[in-house]
């Protein structure tokens, strides 16, 4: 191959359009012509020059539509391969699958928790809760318990139990209005040492023993007695715990 052919196919060479017999000729000559091997390295730095550049124009679908119009084309529509459109379905089945599935476990596990187990989880939400408001979120501040109760009377339809326990290690230390079990209940709050101690008291028509239980490292005791429903949480260990709750029932 003479240099005149090489430089006519040198275009294309770069853009891999020749075929594979122009590609050998083409490469052997190439090797023992220096002039024609400078030129090729021209062509492909020019080439990559331009590739670099981003000097490529993406019309906007405004442009597109416009221009297909004018040459009264039809619109152009995206096809969903079938497979495509299969495996969409299936996806979408799937999720709807796990949705339900999930509905049907809380529905089930609402239905089948038992209701002083669903009750621990409120007073523990509300003991956490109050621990990350300012001051426990505690409404009168006061260790006088003629102060404290006579708070409640004109925010509650009935009388909470008050007492102070501090001559025994449980000081009072005030009171707050919460909402539990579908209804506003007065809080007691106590302290040992460090520890806060919650008293929750709501009306009942019950009378249930004490019972006992841990939710999520607290420790829970409840318990119904005189037409009132008492529930006592701390992160207090469970034997204090058991101190303070037989002083309470003491005066109720």
């Amino acid at each position: 191959m003479q240099c005149q052919e090489s430089k006519k196919i040198l275009d294309a060479y770069v853009d891999n359009e020749v075929d594979l017999m122009q590609s050998v000729a083409l490469e052997e000559h190439l090797a023992g012509c220096a002039d024609c091997s400078q030129t090729l390295e021209s062509r492909r730095a020019l080439k990559d020059s331009i590739h670099n550049a981003n000097l490529r124009y993406a019309a906007p679908p405004e442009l597109l539509k416009s221009v297909r119009k004018s040459l009264r084309m039809p619109e152009e529509r995206t096809s969903v391969p079938k497979w495509q459109w299969f495996r969409m379905a299936s996806l979408g089945f799937a999720a709807a699958t796990a949705v339900c599935a999930l509905i049907v476990a809380i529905a089930w596990f609402a239905l089948h928790t038992p209701a002083d187990q669903k009750m621990a989880q409120q007073v523990a939400d509300n003991y956490i809760r109050s621990m990350m408001m300012e001051n426990r979120g505690v409404d009168v501040v006061s260790s006088d318990m003629h102060t404290v109760k006579p708070w409640f009377v004109p925010r509650l339809s009935f009388s909470p139990q008050v007492s102070n326990f501090a001559d025994k290690g449980f000081p009072l230390a005030g009171g707050r209005l919460d909402y539990l079990n579908n209804q506003t209940v007065a809080t007691l709050i106590y302290k040992r040492n460090q520890h806060y101690i919650d008293v929750f008291q709501y009306p009942t028509t019950n009378n249930s023993g004490l019972k006992e239980r841990q939710e999520r490292g607290y420790n829970i005791v409840g318990w119904a007695r005189n037409g009132m429903q008492y529930w006592v949480v701390s992160e207090l260990n469970l034997s204090e715990l058991q101190q303070f709750v037989e002083l309470l029932k003491s005066v109720n």
